[in-house]
C-alpha cells in the first residue's frame, strides 16, 4: 500500500490560441503546484475499487478509476484499491481529478514496478486529462498545446497564494464553448516577471482568457474576486476554467493574513505555498 499527495494547480496566467481540428483548444499558460492537496491511498488488488470521502461519485466515473484502468490494461497488472480524502474542490479550476489520476499512476507504478517511464506515463495520463501530465510533475512550468508540453522554469523568489472558491463550480467544457477571443496575453513578459521575481510587472501582465467566458456560467466568480481585492490582493484571478479565484503574495504572512480577512459565504478559502512536484509519496508500505 502507498499514500500519495496530489497537489492542486492553479494557472498563474493563461492565454487560449485558438481551436484545433481535433476539437480541443491550443492554449499557453504559466502553471504551478501548490500546497492544496488530495491523499490518495493505492493498493494491489483483483480489479478496480474507488471510495471517495465526499458524497455522489460514481465508483466507475471518475479520473482516479479510469487512470487505474488504463495502467492494468497496458500493464497487465491485476487491479487497484483506491481511497481518495478530497480537500481540492471540484470545478474550480484547481485540479483536483487531474491530481488524483497522476497519484494513481505514479503509486500503481510504484506498487507493481512496473517501471514504465515519466513519457509513458504521460501518454497514458493526456488521454485521461490534458491537466494530468502536469500533475505527474508539477512545479512551476510553462505548458502549450493541450497542457500537454510542458517546460520547467524557475520562480525568482517563492510565492504564496489565497484561494477563493464559490460554492457554484464551472464547467470545463462549457466554459471553452462560451470562450470568445480576446486579446493576446503576453505570456513570455509573464514568465520573466515569475523568473525575475517581480511580483508588480506580473500583475501588470498576467490574465486568464477564460475568465468572460467562466463569469457568464458563475457570476459568484465576481463576488470572489471583489472578496480578495478587500482583503488586499492586488488583483484577483482565476485559475483554468474556475471558478476559484486566487492572488499572489510576496510572503506566507501576507496570504495568511489576507486570507482571514476574506469575508463572505463561499466553499473554500486558503492560504497556501508553492509546491515542487505534482505528487509526493507520504508513505509506502509495499
Amino acid at each position: 500500500m502507498i499514500t500519495l499527495r496530489a497537489n492542486a494547480k492553479i494557472n498563474l496566467s493563461l492565454d487560449v490560441l485558438g481551436k484545433r481540428k481535433d476539437g480541443y483548444h491550443e492554449l499557453d499558460m504559466v502553471m504551478q503546484s501548490v500546497s492544496l492537496f488530495d491523499t490518495v491511498t493505492v493498493a494491489q488488488a483483483h480489479g478496480i475499487r474507488v471510495s471517495m470521502d465526499v458524497p455522489g461519485v460514481d465508483e466507475q466515473r471518475n479520473t482516479a478509476y479510469t487512470a487505474a484502468k488504463a495502467f492494468c490494461e497496458i500493464t497487465g497488472c491485476d487491479g487497484a484499491s483506491i481511497a481518495v480524502q478530497k480537500r481540492i474542490p471540484s470545478e474550480a479550476g484547481l485540479g483536483g481529478s487531474s491530481a488524483d489520476a497522476a497519484a494513481v499512476l505514479i503509486g500503481l507504478n510504484h506498487l507493481y514496478q512496473t517501471n514504465l517511464s515519466d513519457e509513458t506515463l504521460s501518454a497514458i495520463g493526456v488521454k485521461i486529462g490534458a491537466d494530468v501530465p502536469f500533475a505527474l510533475t508539477g512545479g512551476t512550468v510553462r505548458a502549450g498545446g493541450i497542457g500537454e508540453k510542458l517546460r520547467p522554469f524557475t520562480l525568482g523568489k517563492p510565492l504564496h497564494f489565497v484561494i477563493v472558491k464559490p460554492h457554484a463550480g464551472v464547467s470545463t467544457p462549457q466554459a471553452f464553448a462560451a470562450f470568445k477571443k480576446a486579446s493576446p496575453i503576453r505570456m513570455d513578459s509573464v514568465q520573466y516577471a515569475l523568473t525575475a521575481g517581480d511580483l508588480s510587472l506580473y500583475h501588470k501582465y498576467a490574465d486568464n482568457a477564460l475568465g468572460m467566458a467562466a463569469l457568464s456560467l458563475s457570476p459568484d466568480i465576481m463576488r470572489a474576486a471583489d472578496a480578495l481585492k478587500k482583503a488586499g490582493a492586488r488583483k484577483a484571478m482565476m485559475s483554468g476554467s474556475g471558478s476559484a479565484m486566487f492572488a499572489v503574495f510576496a510572503s506566507a504572512r501576507q496570504a495568511s493574513e489576507a486570507a482571514a480577512r476574506v469575508s463572505g459565504d463561499f466553499e473554500h478559502v486558503g492560504a497556501y505555498a508553492c509546491a515542487e512536484t505534482g505528487v509526493q509519496i507520504m508513505e509506502d508500505e509495499a
